[in-house]
């Protein structure tokens, strides 16, 4: 904003001295905020009249939205945008965009946006449900340089149909463990490795953060080097996501129950001190890399969309302590012990297949309280968290 856009108090004044008032009177003012409208007319910011006036109405509707949620106490306060922070977007309303479906291909068509010369042209990562007009359009561009048109829609998700053990009504459920030696290990002994992409493209970027450094600030060799590491970051995030898509995709559609351990990845990657502290942030990438919150997100909303349940078992349950032969606990393990046998029932375990064992046990646990506790007719949820449940105990 140019100087003098920032709203000031508005009141009736004499000469210099403040209003007087009455004793008991209210002492509160009114502040007038500056409109979009008044922003493209200002002198120092004519230069906002290049763009549409619906985006800069959904730039303060963003806003107003991010004021309240502080307000209410569910989020902190909003930061100031920083190119380094914040990826450049903008979002136009139905006004602000016209669609045109294409008759032969449908959910296929030509997007004009607000104040631009022609169509986009646009390569459709899929098409829209058929019959459906995008409610907003948001087109953004990141770090490498590439441009993204996001289209929201209204659309009705069947749910999938329930799948149950065979020769049983009970559903069919799956333990998850999630780790480092493989990113997934279920309970039925199946491992999905961890890609490593970081490692993977490690030496790469090593390289290319060195020719970063020899380039002179503010030089346009500098900014092509930057680009060209954005690029090699942007390949890492797009195989990382369509990989754990595609996974994700298959547990949904293949389970009707998935336990996974509660997770605080942000204690787990706090910053490394003191001894140990190399160690620890190589430990940190390899969670980083992982990208666990991403898996845990994509399950959450897959179960929600096609009617199954996540059982979110508590953290401090035992699941690699505890033999899912017997039920024994054993003692505390290593990380670098990655097989154990049981003292009980002499049973040898997998670290982590045992884990998962262990985490489709006790979600069904949880699974089975809440259904009993349902009444008839009522949907199991989509999620099922044990820290929402104080009265469950953990099982030794």
């Amino acid at each position: 904003m140019g100087e003098g856009s920032w709203p000031r108090p508005q009141g009736k004044t004499t000469g210099s001295a403040s209003p007087a008032r009455r004793p008991g009177a209210s002492s509160a003012r009114c502040w007038a905020f500056p409109t979009a409208s008044s922003w493209r007319n200002a002198e120092g910011t004519r230069w906002l009249q290049e763009v549409s006036s619906t985006v800069l109405q959904q730039a303060l509707r963003h806003l107003d939205a991010a004021f309240g949620r502080f307000f209410k106490g569910t989020t902190k306060h909003p930061r100031r945008k920083k190119k380094s922070r914040f990826h450049d977007s903008a979002t136009y309303v139905r006004t602000g965009f016209r669609w045109v479906e294409d008759p032969e291909q449908p959910g296929t068509g030509l997007i004009a946006l607000a104040k631009q010369s022609g169509p986009l042209r646009t390569r459709r990562s899929r098409p829209l449900p058929a019959g459906t007009r995008p409610v907003k359009l948001t087109v953004s561009r990141d770090r490498a340089g590439r441009f993204f048109v996001s289209a929201l829609v209204e659309e009705r998700i069947d749910p999938l149909p329930p799948v149950f053990l065979r020769d049983s009504g009970t559903p069919k459920a799956v333990g998850l463990d999630l780790g480092l030696a493989a990113l997934v290990t279920l309970d039925d002994g199946e491992k999905v490795d961890h890609p490593r992409l970081l490692k993977k493209y490690g030496a790469r970027l090593a390289d290319l953060q060195r020719n970063l450094h020899r380039k002179e600030r503010g030089s346009r060799n500098r900014e092509k080097a930057r680009q060209e590491i954005a690029r090699l970051y942007a390949l890492i995030g797009d195989v990382r996501r369509d990989a754990l898509d595609q996974l994700t995709t298959r547990l949904v559609r293949e389970n009707q129950v998935l336990a996974v351990e509660d997770l605080s990845i942000a204690s787990l990657v706090r910053s490394p001190k003191g001894k140990g502290r190399r160690r620890k942030a190589g430990l940190n990438r390899s969670i980083l890399d992982a990208s666990w919150g991403e898996l845990l997100k994509q399950l959450l909303y897959k179960c929600a969309w096609y009617g199954r349940t996540l059982v979110i078992v508590d953290r401090f349950f035992p699941s690699t302590r505890r033999c899912s032969a017997c039920g024994a606990a054993g003692p505390k393990l290593d990380l670098a012990v990655r097989g154990w046998s049981c003292g009980e029932c002499g049973a040898v375990h997998d670290r982590d297949v045992n884990a998962a064992r262990n985490l489709r046990d006790e979600g069904m646990r949880m699974y089975e309280l809440v259904a009993s506790a349902l009444p008839p007719g009522r949907a199991m949820p989509s999620v099922i968290r044990a820290s929402e449940m104080p009265g469950v105990a953990l099982t030794a």
